[in-house]
């Protein structure tokens, strides 16, 4: 078997996740998880180049295609509307991590330890990693929902559901009601506060083109040319009173 096989990445990572509830996020448990997945930690380096910040980033890719596979199996996905994808695909990544609440736990102590910046082989990574995954997800989910944004979109976009999976992340780690309801009704209350401001930025934008239409009929005339100063004057609303 390929020592860098995917096979041999899951079943590391599977055993990871359940000792690291307890042991946090380290190479030392990543040296123990490699143990009990029968794997010698001579190879760890072959496996894992970065050692644990490595397999953080497998775990990310993990996670994103169980999503695409749920996408792929519900049949009615394509026919939802944007808000709906977006719902499925927080609501099925949240849900996947229930059993490793713990463990993700551990995963957040684990990017914004100071300690970190002791080591030589991690530095600040940890931290630029923990915003470089929440965009990484942020980024598969509008490309799941096939996405064509290009322009200025493509960012704000990507930001703005990277900033939603933040916030629930933190509500997700506490969360121990029946079914997730808390972090799904979270999830919700996000959506429809974007998507209000979406309609608040959609009334502005079609009040400022009513009005540049407005003023453009008082300073032209029908010929695309500029008014006479007596023909702007005529139509001043004011005027228009005393002539009667």
């Amino acid at each position: 078997m390929i020592l860098d096989s995917l096979e041999n990445k899951r079943n590391i990572l599977s055993h990871f996740l359940q000792i690291c509830s307890f042991d946090g996020w380290s190479e030392d448990t990543l040296n123990s998880a490699m143990k009990l997945a029968d794997i010698d930690q001579k190879f760890k380096n072959l496996i894992f180049e970065n050692g644990c910040l490595d397999l953080i980033e497998f775990y990310i890719d993990e996670k994103n295609h169980q999503l695409q596979l749920a996408i792929d199996a519900n049949p009615d996905f394509s026919h939802f509307k944007i808000r709906q994808k977006i719902k499925f695909a927080l609501y099925t990544t949240f849900n996947a991590e229930k059993s490793n609440q713990l463990a993700l736990q551990r995963l957040r102590n684990f990017y914004f330890d100071y300690k970190n910046l002791t080591n030589v082989k991690y530095g600040l990574r940890p931290i630029s990693l923990a915003f470089k995954h929440v965009m990484k997800i942020s980024d598969f989910i509008w490309k799941a929902i096939d996405d064509k944004s290009t322009d200025f979109n493509f960012y704000t976009k990507r930001l703005t559901l990277a900033k939603i999976i933040l916030q629930t992340f933190n509500i997700f780690l506490k969360d121990k009601s029946p079914d997730l309801q808390k972090t799904k009704s979270f999830i919700d209350l996000q959506i429809e506060k974007v998507m209000q401001f979406e309609k608040f930025k959609f009334k502005i934008k079609n009040i400022s083109a009513d009005l540049k239409n407005k003023s453009s009929e008082f300073f032209y005339d029908e010929c695309g040319k500029i008014k006479h100063p007596r023909q702007l004057l005529k139509s001043l609303p004011f005027l228009r009173l005393f002539k009667k």
